[in-house]
């Protein structure tokens, strides 16, 4: 079953599903970390809220941006820049 736990009583799982939610949402959690955070969502819903207002925030953000294509001598530019300052 649920259980809301107040923000001051999160416990060490609650941390980490919280360290781990862009991860997740991201689809880069690994077969061990998504297994445990949708456990641990399954039963923690303040963790499920957060994982859903990510998603949502995500999708929103996503929705409103266009991908661009820029020339290769654009982005090979912008790498030996980077290269430079390393």
């Amino acid at each position: 079953m649920y259980h809301k736990e107040p923000a001051e009583e999160k416990d060490g799982a609650c941390e980490q599903v919280v360290d781990m939610l862009d991860l997740v949402v991201d689809g880069e959690a690994s077969t061990e970390e998504q297994s445990f955070f949708n456990q641990h969502i399954a039963d923690c819903v303040t963790c499920f809220e957060h994982h859903q207002k990510q998603k949502l925030l995500k999708s929103l953000i996503s929705g409103h941006l266009k991908r661009v294509i820029v020339p290769q001598s654009l982005a090979q530019t912008i790498k030996a820049k980077i290269q430079e300052t390393i």
